[in-house]
């Protein structure tokens, strides 16, 4: 009996030394994980800390350059004035080409449109023509309203913001639609001559200009610009509208030839071209010195994607993010009103 006494009392200690034991290491175990969460806590908030320390310093970086950006798109605008304001602009209600002392560096054709992870970014398309650049619009039939109006646009704004007497405008237009650039300047143009006599002034014209003006190393017209204080010669813009109809075999080498020497000499090529109607058209010659813009995917961008696709894999811009939104024609009242006042020497046949 004693000894099962003795066996009772020492398996009781040993249950009270195990739940001694239990209840140690469970105090034990929430010691450790009070000062886990504790510590867990603290390196959280250090962790959340330092990533609002980044992002208020990237949000002060960000604010700082998109002033300076602001700041910079202001100076632009108020260098370029009518080359770049939308025609919504007060800036028009008050404007006088008299007001123009040179032309623009570049002009305004619409918006670039970038979409980014959050948000989308907006700025200004601005293609510098009169500094030595040709624009081809590939023309498709979804875009062939929008394509117009853009050309047409740009047009009126070259001829607009002009001075006086440094541009003159050669048409080729065989459409008779109302939208045509002919239509545009109504009762205005004078030239009515064939392409081909059209072409071969201008190509005369051209090598005139090499001839007279480039010959002690300049390159371009600019460079005796920036010699002489300004151009010794008009700038003409040779509008086509309706490229490759009604052109033929030697009106097209023509076209090449004033494509290639022609921005040199001041001679800048604003063309429409009807993509449908050649698919197996080669723009080489023709888009060496120009600003292409065409229709893919159901957007307007900047670049031919056929001929960048195979040439230019590599390529920083993403044109799947990238759209254009092409400056339509001014409201009747202001269009009239910017047709009225553009100089008639703007309209005065090529020599």
């Amino acid at each position: 009996m004693v000894e099962e006494s003795n066996i009772d009392e020492f398996i009781g200690a040993l249950r009270r030394a195990e739940v001694d034991e239990i209840e140690t290491a469970e105090e034990k175990l929430k010691e450790e994980l009070k000062r886990a969460e504790s510590e867990y806590e603290t390196e959280l908030q250090g962790i959340e800390n330092e990533i609002m320390e980044q992002v208020d310093t990237l949000t002060n970086n960000h604010n700082e350059e998109l002033g300076e950006n602001v700041d910079n798109f202001q100076q632009i605008l108020s260098e370029l004035e009518g080359a770049a304001y939308h025609w919504d602009e007060e800036f028009w209600q008050n404007f006088s080409p008299n007001t123009i002392n040179e032309p623009a560096e570049c002009h305004r054709i619409g918006i670039l449109k970038i979409n980014g992870h959050f948000n989308q970014l907006e700025t200004l398309a601005l293609i510098p023509i009169i500094n030595g650049n040709n624009v081809i619009l590939l023309s498709t039939f979804g875009s062939k309203v929008q394509m117009k109006q853009g050309f047409q646009s740009l047009i009126l704004r070259l001829l607009i913001t002009s001075p006086k007497n440094q541009i003159r405008l050669v048409i080729v237009d065989s459409s008779n639609e109302y939208d045509g650039i002919k239509n545009l300047f109504p009762n205005r143009t004078k030239d009515i001559s064939r392409i081909e006599s059209k072409f071969e002034k201008i190509i005369h014209h051209l090598f005139w200009v090499r001839k007279e003006f480039l010959k002690n190393g300049e390159r371009t017209l600019i460079d005796v610009a920036s010699e002489l204080g300004h151009y010794p010669v008009p700038h003409y813009i040779l509008a086509i509208a309706d490229f490759p109809h009604t052109f033929s075999e030697k009106s097209i080498r023509q076209l090449m030839t004033i494509m290639q020497k022609g921005p040199a000499c001041g001679i800048h090529t604003v063309m429409m071209v009807d993509y449908e109607e050649v698919p197996d058209l080669d723009l080489e010659g023709l888009d060496t010195n120009a600003t292409v813009i065409s229709h893919h995917d159901g957007r307007l961008i900047f670049g031919n994607m056929e001929i960048e696709e195979q040439s230019n894999e590599g390529s920083i811009l993403d044109h799947s993010s990238c759209y254009l939104d092409l400056d339509q024609l001014p409201k009747s009242d202001l269009l009239q009103k910017l047709v009225a006042e553009i100089d008639d020497s703007v309209f005065e046949p090529m020599d």
